[in-house]
Parts: structure tokens; C-alpha cells; sequence
């Protein structure tokens, strides 16, 4: 690998990231406007979107990820130059969305009909019900998005999505303001509000990547003839898909369940884990928009049958990824003390907030590593390791332990929220452990593999 070869590589990667990066970031405050909104309504509506959102988003994320199988897919058809399996992917592509809606509206209806179950009132359980009801009608048009996002994001096209969440986060404020508050003559729906005004919000993010779409050529070639599901597409791209949307869905559950296993604690323990998760998903924006470049990067150097390529790609990535874990780090860790103060004016909160941030500061390192990691397998289209990685060091491995030390004297004195971040961290970095070592087995088999049929690797 020459200067030139990482120089070139890097300006690639940094073009997919930077759209990247402000499409999350526009995600992102879409939650905290509906957090802020529904507060503002009551106490009651934002306690009632807080439990519908941990109903709903968990749902919502198994379905997209299944859907993020379709960009290695493409960017690999894209690196072999098959135009033919690419539109059939794109149109497949739609089907999958429209079979993961599916699956979302019947799961989500369950759930609503029966949230009785985890002991709510009556009113409580009304505004949580109303909420997933009028969300669940933006389901489809959100994983239809994601579809058409992933499509792009195959071509390397990265800034419809950032468009697209930028839209949405212009299109959700004010239909909240009139929806939670009913102003202009709509009715005022509180936190049920919320939940109209995210499926308007995710139908208008599906109508700007349609009118993307139809401006490229490749889109328009691929929609240009109607095509009935084929399910041996269906199930390969199911069957890439569905251990990545495992993997997540198990991230998701532990920093959930975490949060419960606090809660006997009392609300200081609570709040100060929640100041250092908030803080920490902030900082991994970075680190993830690094993670959905490699994804691209690498799944088109695979399809080009390039060793040489996949190798420069992954090096590239996990380099800014490590440069930008220790910048995370070193920023988390001198101002602790500074962001906690931000969410909280509580001294006791701020002081155990600071402790705990001081601790997420020793795995942003392995953290961003990881999760870059889990980019590149993705780019392989490798989701069963990154599966089975996920389950055994987040649920076999760090939250067993994780209960040793935060409720048990087992160890020691009962460490509160400083004993699950702890094992947190020991779980990020085996987790970063294990991924590395795979793509490391993973690039000795490809390059055995071309050796082995006398492919050259093709230049950059």
C-alpha cells in the first residue's frame, strides 16, 4: 500500500462519512424533539411516548436491520459490474421492506393490545396505545426508506439519506407543535401527537429518496418493469440480513435491560446511567457513520475480487476509527464533569453522571473499533459472526457480569451503575477482540481463495 493508494482510499471513505454522519446526527434529534415536546405537554405524554418508544423502536430496528443486507449486496454486484443482478436486487429490495412491514404492524399491534400487561393505568396505557397506533401507519414508509437508503448507499450515493433526515427533522417539529399541543384548529393529542407526527415525518423521508430515485438513471432502469417477489432472492438477502438484525436487536435489549436493573436502585442511579448512555450515543455517531463507509468500501473491493482493495479499505477505516476513538476518549474524559453539569443540576447526579462518563471514556477506544468492525463484516456480508460475537460477549459475558458487580457483593461491595459499565466495557472490547481477529481470518481466506484459481488481484 502505497501513500497515494491510503490518501486516495481515505478521501473515498471520508466523502460516504461526513453525509453520513449528518443524516444520524438529524435522526438523533429527531428523539430528543420528541422528547423535549412531550415534555413540555406533561409528565404523563412523555412517560407514555418514553414506554411506546421502547416498545416500538426495538421493532422498528429488527426490521431495518434485516433491510441493511441489501447495501453489501449491491456494492459487491456494483464491484463485479452485474447492472442486471443489481436492478433485480433493487426491486427485491422493495419486497423485503414490504415483507419486514409486515411483520412490524402485526408485532407492534400485539404489543398495543395488550400493554396491560406491564402494569400500566388506564390513561398511561390510552396514550401509549394511541401512540404505537399512529406510528405503526409510518412503519412501512420507514423501512421502504431504508430500503432505497441502502440501495443508494450500494452506489455510494450517501446524500439522499442526509437530505431525507434533514427533511424529516424540518417536517417533525412543527407537526408535533401542532399535533401535541393542537394549535391552528388540529385537535391537541399529546404524546399520541408525537406518534402522528413521527409517521408523517417518516412518509415524507420516503417521498425525498423517491424523488432522488427517480432522478438516477440506475433507479429508473431497474423500476422501469414491475417484478413479482422471487424468493430465492428474498430468502438470500433475509438470510444475510437476519443475524445483523439479531446482533442489534441484542445491543439494544442490554442497555434497556440495564436501565431496569438499575431502577431498584433509585432514581440517582437511574439518571446518572442515562447522562453517560445519552453522552456516549452522541459520541458513537462517529464511529458508526465510519462503520456504514467500510461497509461500502468493502463490499465493493470484494466484488472486484481484490485482496489488495479489501485490505486498504479496512485498514483505512479501522485507522480513523482509532484516531477518532482516542479524540472521543480524551474528550469524554477532560470534560466529564462539564456534560454531566449540561443534563443535570443535581450534585449527587452530576458527581456519580462524571464517574460514570470517566469510565465510558476507557471504551470509546475498543468501542469505535468494534463498531467499525462490524461494518467491515457487513461488507463481507459475514452477520452470522457478528451475531454470535454480539450474543456471547454482551449477554453470555457482560451482563452476567455486569449484575455480579452492580447488585451483588460477590466481587466486593455492590458497585450500582459503575458495576455495569464496567463489565460494559470488558464486553465492548472482547467484542472488539474477536472482530478483528475474524476480519484477519476472513482476509487470509479470500486471498487463499483467488490464489488458489490464479485470480490476480485487480488494482485500485
Amino acid at each position: 500500500m502505497t501513500r497515494q493508494d491510503i490518501c486516495n482510499e481515505f478521501h473515498s471513505q471520508i466523502v460516504l462519512i461526513i453525509p453520513m454522519l449528518m443524516a444520524q446526527l438529524a435522526q438523533v434529534s429527531l428523539g430528543v424533539a420528541d422528547t423535549v415536546m412531550t415534555g413540555r405537554a406533561g409528565a404523563l405524554d412523555m412517560a407514555g411516548v418514553a414506554l411506546s418508544t421502547s416498545l416500538w423502536v426495538p421493532v422498528l430496528l429488527f426490521g431495518q436491520g434485516v433491510v441493511l443486507a441489501v447495501t453489501p449486496a449491491v456494492a459487491q454486484l456494483r464491484g463485479q459490474g452485474d447492472d442486471d443482478a443489481i436492478h433485480q436486487t433493487l426491486r427485491q429490495a422493495i419486497w423485503l421492506a414490504l415483507g419486514m412491514s409486515a411483520l412490524l404492524l402485526t408485532v407492534t399491534g400485539v404489543l398495543s393490545s395488550h400493554l396491560e400487561l406491564f402494569g400500566l393505568d388506564e390513561e398511561l396505557a390510552r396514550i401509549s396505545r394511541g401512540y404505537l397506533h399512529a406510528v405503526m401507519c409510518g412503519g412501512p414508509a420507514y423501512l421502504l426508506f431504508i430500503a432505497l437508503r441502502c440501495s443508494m448507499e450500494g452506489y455510494s450515493r450517501v446524500r439522499p439519506a442526509m437530505v431525507a433526515s434533514i427533511a424529516a427533522l424540518v417536517v417533525n417539529i412543527p407537526f408535533n407543535y401542532l399535533f401535541i399541543f393542537g394549535k391552528f384548529g388540529f385537535p391537541r393529542l399529546g404524546g399520541i401527537g408525537a406518534g402522528v407526527a413521527t409517521a408523517i415525518t417518516y412518509w415524507a423521508m420516503l417521498g425525498v429518496m423517491i424523488l432522488f430515485a427517480s432522478r438516477m438513471s440506475e433507479f429508473r432502469t431497474a423500476f422501469s418493469r414491475l417484478e413479482p417477489p422471487r424468493p430465492r432472492v428474498l430468502i438470500r438477502l433475509f438470510k444475510i440480513g437476519l443475524p445483523g438484525a439479531l446482533a442489534l436487536l441484542c445491543e439494544v435489549s442490554m442497555f434497556a435491560l440495564v436501565a431496569l436493573m438499575l431502577a431498584p436502585l433509585g432514581a440517582v442511579e437511574v439518571a446518572g446511567h442515562q447522562v453517560a448512555l445519552n453522552f456516549s450515543t452522541l459520541i458513537f455517531i462517529m464511529p458508526l457513520s465510519i462503520g456504514m463507509a467500510s461497509t461500502i468500501r468493502v463490499g465493493f473491493a470484494i466484488g472486484q475480487n481484490s485482496p489488495h482493495n479489501i485490505m486498504l479499505a479496512t485498514r483505512v477505516a479501522l485507522g480513523t476509527a482509532l484516531v477518532v476513538g482516542i479524540l472521543s476518549a480524551l474528550t469524554t474524559f477532560c470534560l466529564c464533569r462539564q456534560v454531566a453539569t449540561l443534563y443535570n443540576a443535581d450534585p449527587i447526579i452530576i458527581n456519580l453522571a462524571a464517574s460514570l462518563l470517566i469510565l465510558a471514556s476507557c471504551y470509546q477506544i475498543t468501542d469505535a473499533l468494534q463498531t467499525t468492525a462490524i461494518g467491515i463484516l457487513r461488507g463481507y456480508n459475514d452477520t452470522k459472526a457478528i451475531f454470535a460475537v454480539t450474543f456471547v460477549c454482551y449477554w453470555i459475558i457482560s451482563m452476567p457480569l455486569g449484575w455480579t458487580l452492580g447488585r451483588t457483593d460477590w466481587l466486593g461491595p455492590a458497585q450500582g451503575a459503575r458495576g455495569f459499565w464496567i463489565a460494559i466495557i470488558v464486553g465492548l472490547s472482547l467484542a472488539a477482540i474477536c472482530y478483528l481477529t475474524r476480519i484477519r481470518v476472513l482476509e487470509k481466506r479470500l486471498d487463499a481463495f483467488l490464489t488458489a484459481h490464479h485470480r490476480p488481484a485487480q488494482p485500485l
